[in-house]
């Protein structure tokens, strides 16, 4: 790590003579004609698996081809994201697949996704002898994997926490797993994965036993609302995924001649598996499900020493597109700050890294899709990136950088929980930077794709002067964000932006 600070030191003292020799310092007119571009018309708002979607990749590996870029995804794509047929050694305009050490490689990484809207579920339970046990809809939640779900007589089991991570699962096939929502003391999985882990061992359906402090009232919107996922991760998922109040738990556990009371006692014991309740459930759940493939663009910078690692520069590309009703007056929303400038950025970085002598390490440049729909895009990355993830020594995420002028001080998302953020910080003080007195910009760490490889141990921060005044930045978010009004003007100043590209 000290030879790494002293050979950015160096570079970052010598960073003017740097950016003359290789085509000088990024300006607000090379990022503009990007973001006008990304975020026109045109592009409808860039949603994953559009129209204007497939448009924004292309036109960002074109870029990066022309740049001198190599591809730099793992896979291979059969044909390219605007249609046009395309083989191993074949070109077709930013759509060139090429052979590299024996490995296809392009510049487009899949990454398939699905988007469920829950519409309705229903569950009937039976005591022993098959006798209905009153339970009321408002007290159920339930959604299902598919379009139209069915099962009968189910016959459920009370799995108390779940297993316990890296112990053996019990045969659950068919079964209906009642699991406590709360997590057993030291397991660091949430919900999804607990259930993930249910599922496959068998489980037809899991159904949370909701803490006391948890109605379904207020658990409702959530439950029902539109969410997408990565293909991958929704397979792993049960075919049924509800919830029930706690004292509609504690009717059933009367019904089976037991107390929920009781119930969470044996939770707490280390071998606690799965109990057979004398109860079955009829489920039947409605949804709506969309899957979609939208792709990532990756571009690469071979360094000298395969053995020094890989750096990383990021931004997400997509945005909400149509976002309005049909009829609306303004029905695009275009998000030119988010992100068409962070994308902007990355492309005008990657031209002039790309036209430096070769650096020690290999660098990517990743553009994300799905970002704004649960960072899908970098999760797609992460688990299945084209260099192992402990090689990348350092990951840095654009996004939302032209809301600020230039002279503002650099905040850091991610100071304090990784460790390069010093050195990051000490690269800007030799730049004459000044930086963030506070680590407000902290409470975006979870909101940005930067996230999807910091909780993989990955070293990742996101570095800007437009996060450093929170003032600024909730105008931005409480107005503009994510609505029609995020788009390219004259007024725009992107005079911050630039700086933080350099």
């Amino acid at each position: 790590m000290v030879r790494d600070v002293w050979i950015l030191l160096l570079l970052a003292l010598t960073a003017p003579l740097a950016a003359q020799a290789i085509g000088g310092p990024v300006t607000p007119d090379d990022l503009r004609p990007h973001i006008a571009y990304l975020a026109s018309e045109e592009l409808e708002g860039r949603a994953p698996d559009s129209a204007g979607g497939r448009k924004a990749v292309h036109y960002i590996a074109m870029q990066w081809s022309a740049a001198g870029l190599q591809p730099g995804a793992a896979s291979v794509v059969p044909e390219t994201v605007t249609g046009t047929e395309t083989g191993s050694g074949t070109e077709t305009g930013a759509g060139k697949v090429t052979e590299t050490a024996g490995a296809a490689t392009s510049w487009y990484q899949p990454v398939a996704m699905v988007t469920r809207k829950p519409l309705a579920g229903t569950i009937q339970f039976h005591g022993p002898g098959g006798a209905p046990i009153a339970i009321a809809d408002r007290s159920l939640l339930l959604s299902g994997r598919d379009e139209s779900d069915r099962l009968m007589r189910v016959p459920m089991v009370y799995v108390g926490y779940g297993p316990a991570a890296g112990t053996p699962l019990p045969d659950l096939t068919g079964k209906l797993a009642l699991m406590l929502a709360d997590r057993a003391e030291g397991d660091a999985r949430n919900l999804a994965d607990r259930a993930a882990a249910l599922a496959a061992a068998g489980a037809a359906g899991v159904l949370l036993i909701f803490d006391p402090a948890d109605p379904v009232q207020r658990l409702h919107g959530i439950w029902y609302r539109r969410v997408t996922e990565l293909a991958a991760r929704d397979a792993q998922r049960p075919m049924f995924y509800g919830g029930i109040e706690d004292d509609a738990a504690r009717r059933l556990f009367t019904a089976a001649g037991d107390t929920l009371a009781q119930a969470r006692l044996r939770a707490l014991a280390d071998d606690m598996q799965a109990e057979p309740m004398a109860i079955t459930a009829d489920l039947t759940a409605r949804s709506e499900v969309t899957r979609l493939t939208s792709y990532n663009v990756l571009g690469r910078i071979a360094g000298r020493d395969p053995a020094a690692g890989a750096v990383l520069f990021m931004a997400h590309w997509d945005h909400l597109g149509l976002c309005r009703a049909e009829g609306a007056p303004q029905r695009i929303c275009s998000g030119a700050v988010d992100n068409a400038s962070g994308v902007a950025v990355l492309i005008e970085a990657a031209k002039r890294l790309a036209a430096a002598p070769a650096p020690d390490r290999d660098v990517y440049f990743l553009a994300t899709t799905g970002e704004e729909v649960g960072l899908t895009g970098a999760r797609a990355f992460a688990a299945d990136p084209p260099v192992p993830l402990h090689r990348i020594v350092a990951a840095f995420n654009l996004d939302t950088v032209a809301i600020g002028p230039a002279g503002e001080p650099v905040a850091i998302i991610g100071r304090g929980i990784t460790p390069i953020a010093n050195d990051v910080a000490r690269i800007a003080l030799a730049m004459g930077r000044t930086m963030d007195a506070d680590d407000d910009a902290n409470a975006y760490i979870r909101r940005q794709d930067g996230w999807a490889l910091l909780e993989r141990g990955v070293p990742t921060v996101m570095v800007n002067g437009a996060f450093s005044d929170t003032d600024r930045l909730e105008r931005f978010l409480s107005g503009p964000y994510h609505t029609p009004a995020d788009v390219l003007t004259d007024d725009t100043d992107l005079s911050g932006a630039a700086e933080d590209a350099d």
